[in-house]
């Protein structure tokens, strides 16, 4: 009687084991059909440094298929002693293209210089950035407007069309 519940208790113990196995084997098979589509984080800060230093910031960041979808776009960009800030209602980063789009209530702040414009098309690895849309210029003493905004990061070059300028306190 001893040994039939002996052997009873290890066939028991081996058919756990099996369906243990096959369990795993199973779900490894099952995760493998898994497809991601999206991720999402809410308010997020992202810091980075390659020759300058940013530090991005948003409401919510969603991933969907080659775009990043940001929510509250704020952007301190840091270069030596210059910092500049970008912020928009919205950003979408194509990464198959490395372009953003920021749209909305764009803001470009730096020390001397702020720009306001509606939308605004970034060329990230050429440097490059451009809209067809009406621009203000401002500092402390003037006022521009105009549009067909075109800005070279690399020479510090920037285009307007069709200017309007006001100065005070001349």
């Amino acid at each position: 009687m001893r040994s039939k519940i002996l052997s009873y208790t290890l066939v028991f113990f081996l058919l756990i084991l099996l369906f243990s196995q096959i369990s795993q084997i199973y779900e490894k098979s099952y995760i493998k059909n898994v497809e991601y589509e999206s991720g999402e984080i809410e308010d997020f800060i992202l810091t980075g440094i390659n020759t300058d230093k940013y530090v991005m910031s948003g409401k919510r960041i969603r991933e969907q298929n080659n775009k990043f979808l940001i929510d509250g776009f704020n952007l301190s960009y840091i270069k030596g002693d210059e910092n500049v800030f970008i912020k928009a209602k919205k950003g979408i980063y194509r990464t198959d293209k490395d372009i953003l789009d920021l749209i909305g209530d764009v803001k470009i702040i730096s020390k001397d210089l702020s720009i306001d414009t509606q939308v605004l098309k970034i060329f990230v690895k050429e440097r490059r950035a451009f809209n067809t849309e009406p621009v203000k210029l401002y500092s402390q003493n003037m006022e521009t407007y105009g549009n067909n905004i075109f800005i070279n990061l690399k020479t510090e070059l920037l285009k307007l069309e069709n200017v309007k300028t006001v100065y005070r306190g001349m």
